[in-house]
């Protein structure tokens, strides 16, 4: 029994020990890529700041990223940003896609106190749904950090609740909007 433990035990060793060599192989580095956008659609031009941080393994990135989008309605999305770079070593072009959540952070000036004189009239932003998906161009700088332009198409999803008291049926009512802003984002940013 001793020895089929230690046999056991020693090609459980060997297989994480070939395993860690084969990890230390690959190239995996972190960055962080920080952007400012310029978003522009049917309802005028806005800005938007963004920031993710993820790994490259070979041509390959993945990442986390957080956002202030201001195009119409302020909201904060937060999304899974996945990048194929091809090309030469330096100066690539890459394509992203960007789908996440897109948090509510409306102005005050768009919210609805209830009042008397409104009929109790208030509403409520919900979270939607963020997406974004382009083709962009990597300038790589010899330190290893590299100036980032990108286009695409964007979308983000927000819901309205209006909730009102309805004088004719005498009972309260809620009214629901749903806004989808479809808009073409161009991005400039930094790796490092």
């Amino acid at each position: 029994m001793r020895k089929k433990i230690f046999a056991l035990l020693l090609c459980t060793l060997c297989f994480f020990s070939v395993r860690a060599q084969y990890i230390q192989k690959k190239n995996y580095s972190l960055h962080s890529i920080n952007s400012l956008a310029l978003v522009n659609g049917s309802n005028g031009v806005s800005a938007a700041l963004q920031t993710v941080n993820g790994f490259t393994m070979g041509n390959w990135f993945a990442g986390i990223g957080l956002g202030l989008d201001y195009y119409q309605y302020r909201t904060v999305p937060f999304f899974a940003d996945l990048r194929y770079e091809c090309g030469p070593k330096r100066n690539k072009l890459f394509l992203y896609a960007d789908a996440g959540i897109n948090f509510s952070w409306t102005q005050d000036d768009l919210k609805i106190s209830p009042s008397v004189w409104n009929g109790n009239r208030s509403n409520n932003y919900n979270n939607g749904f963020y997406s974004d998906a382009g083709i962009g161009l990597t300038a790589d700088f010899k330190n290893g950090n590299a100036l980032i332009l990108s286009l695409g198409i964007s979308r983000k999803t927000l819901e309205e609740k209006i909730t009102y008291n309805d004088w004719r049926i005498g009972k309260p009512q809620t009214d629901v909007n749903t806004y989808r802003l479809n808009r073409v984002i161009l991005k400039s940013g930094f790796m490092f």
